[in-house]
């Protein structure tokens, strides 16, 4: 079986975080789809740039200390992406590469404003990439998944699932959810708790599977968790992985 491959933020170790660079270098380096992050500026423009949810700090990512609500797209279009000279993006700009390059890209709301899912949907409607892209976000953040589903039936929705206690069967059906990702950060909580289970872990990424739900994890960073994840008799085995940097986490894959 196929390992899919994803980019976050478009593969964020190899090119500067949500900007159309680092969507052509996943491109390039052979990813299976990338995710960006949107949120809104003043005038209501949908851009990439990854801030905490609900927050208009974008010094961060920009290096601009006058917060994103403040700011028109006409100022938003002098800002580089902090650390290089990649001007920040548009989602437009995400979804034309979608579109031209027919490759999945993942789009994670990063406001609760009732104004950004409407506007994300119509962009990707006009871009006719309904069947490329799919809305993710955390799961206790899923109301925005049922309403992206809600304005656009066929979106294909991905819930990142944290807690190693849940039931993920009936947390995926409950909001009829394509995907679930397993999602950790450094200490994978997921592996602690399938050896303290004897492997609850495995069982329920078994019965994902069986259900036709998609299974992947992430973020995945080291050949140890790459190991763990891939392996059926371990984690129940993923379908894919969520990566900074894709030809790294390949080798590791080859290794295996």
């Amino acid at each position: 079986m196929k390992i899919q491959l994803l980019a976050h933020r478009g593969g964020m170790d190899r090119a500067p975080e949500n900007t159309l660079a680092s969507f052509k270098q996943a491109l390039t380096d052979g990813a299976d789809g990338y995710e960006c992050d949107v949120c809104l500026t003043q005038d209501k423009q949908p851009v990439l740039i990854h801030i905490g949810f609900n927050s208009t700090n974008i010094q961060k990512a920009t290096g601009c200390s006058t917060p994103l609500n403040q700011l028109t797209w006409k100022d938003v279009q002098h800002l580089t992406v902090e650390t290089s000279d990649e001007p920040v993006a548009h989602l437009d700009d995400a979804l034309r590469f979608t579109q031209e390059n027919q490759m999945p890209c993942f789009v994670e709301p990063k406001v609760d404003a009732p104004e950004l899912l409407p506007i994300i949907v119509e962009r990707i409607q006009h871009f006719d990439v309904v069947h490329l892209v799919s809305i993710l976000t955390f799961y206790f953040r899923k109301h925005l998944l049922v309403e992206a589903k809600r304005l656009e039936s066929k979106l294909k929705t991905s819930a990142i699932l944290i807690n190693p206690m849940a039931n993920f069967l009936k947390a995926a059906t409950a909001i009829e959810t394509d995907r679930i990702i397993l999602g950790w950060s450094k200490l994978n909580h997921f592996q602690i708790y399938n050896t303290l289970t004897m492997g609850a872990v495995k069982r329920q990424v078994k019965a994902l599977r069986a259900n036709g739900i998609v299974v992947e994890a992430g973020f995945i960073q080291a050949p140890k968790d790459v190991a763990w994840a891939v392996s059926p008799h371990k984690s129940g085995g993923v379908d894919g992985l969520w990566v900074d940097d894709v030809p790294y986490i390949r080798r590791c894959l080859q290794e295996l």
